[in-house]
């Protein structure tokens, strides 16, 4: 996953300027139609059935990490476009982009489809 801009100004500043960057409690998975890049411009999937869900990552080795649980969205009540991206929120409905990457094959969501992700299949890892 990539870093946004946002989280790497934070990261800079807490590590070599001692400015403090204090974390929320849960991080969520969103999902993106289009790619959502360093200034965090994509476009998030927006529909009344979805909505951001939380993801906990097992603890890191060697600056890698994947999901700690299976994450389930909802299931659309409408088409909700192509998904290719994901993105790691710090917030359930606003807040900030934090990571992103692209999905490795879009996904067509539509009415009645549920998307799951399998337990460590989103991988964060700092390089």
């Amino acid at each position: 996953m990539d870093f946004t801009n946002y989280l790497a100004d934070k990261l800079v500043n807490a590590t070599v300027r001692n400015i403090p960057y204090t974390t929320e409690e849960d991080v969520y998975l969103g999902l993106f139609t289009s790619d959502p890049t360093k200034e965090a411009l994509g476009v998030e999937v927006v529909a009344e059935s979805y909505t951001r869900q939380k993801i906990v990552f097992n603890e890191p080795v060697d600056g890698v990490t994947n999901n700690s649980a299976q994450i389930d969205f909802a299931t659309a009540t409408s088409n909700w476009g192509f998904v290719g991206w994901v993105g790691i929120f710090d917030n359930t409905v606003s807040g900030n982009l934090l990571y992103f990457t692209a999905l490795e094959s879009i996904k067509e969501i539509l009415t009645g489809d549920q998307l799951r992700f399998n337990l460590n299949e989103i991988k964060l890892q700092l390089t």
